[in-house]
């Protein structure tokens, strides 16, 4: 038996600076972007090639705001950690914390348009 991530779902305030923030900075894809509920649209992104979708779903009013001093769970893994590195802080992707080595491998941070951090790693 195989078990796979298939989608995290990620709250967002704005969906479209979500959008923006997640194809023209990362280089994610829009793989679905459709009504959903009133007000809020139920959007997915994609790595190229292959991955977990990322579902950037409208925050509600009484949802916690997350906190960039506290990384979401979702992590990314790069084949080129310092390479992507280079590329996304050249498309303006923040990093609060540049590649470094580990005992386990390569770890980096970065933020996205609405503060949230995540964590980037190479092994």
């Amino acid at each position: 038996m195989e078990i796979k991530v298939s989608q995290v779902t990620l709250y967002v305030e704005d969906q479209d600076a979500a959008v923006d923030f997640w194809t023209n900075k990362v280089g994610f894809n829009v793989t679905t972007d459709m009504p959903y509920g009133p007000g809020a649209r139920w959007i997915e992104v994609t790595p190229p090639g292959d991955g977990a979708r990322l579902v950037l779903f409208k925050a509600g009013p009484d949802w916690p705001a997350l906190s960039s001093e506290q990384p979401n769970y979702v992590l990314f893994d790069a084949d080129d950690i310092v390479k992507a590195h280079e590329e996304l802080s050249a498309r303006g992707v923040h990093f609060t914390q540049a590649p470094v080595k580990e005992d386990w491998g390569w770890s980096a941070v970065f933020t996205d348009n609405e503060g949230h951090a995540f964590h980037l790693s190479q092994r």
